[in-house]
């Protein structure tokens, strides 16, 4: 299985992770430019992330630079450069999400 998993990840270009997982819920924004990097509630600082918006299939790779959100059902607050590449724009400021780690933070 990790073999399979290795092979998949060398071809979309990532790096190959033990433990692999994927989280499901909602993202929203906080005022940090053009930068590519959220905040995450699961994953350590420094960690590297594909965030998949799963009604349109669009991913980007952003880094974990905080802790939170604390909010209801939200596991990712994604830079506003971040959203705006995941959603095309601000919209209502929030929206759902899928991720996996790339490459886990210390």
């Amino acid at each position: 299985m990790k073999s399979k998993i290795f092979t998949l990840m060398a071809l979309l270009g990532v790096a190959a992770v033990s433990h692999a997982q994927t989280r499901s819920g909602r993202a929203a924004y906080h005022l940090s430019s053009r930068s590519m990097t959220t905040c995450a509630r699961y994953e350590p600082v420094g960690s590297l992330l594909k965030v998949t918006n799963p009604k349109t299939g669009k991913t980007i790779l952003v880094r974990v630079n905080g802790r939170g959100p604390y909010n209801g059902n939200r596991i990712l607050d994604l830079s506003t450069g971040s959203f705006k590449a995941l959603y095309g724009g601000l919209g209502s400021g929030h929206g759902p999400v899928n991720y996996s780690v790339v490459k886990r933070g210390k």
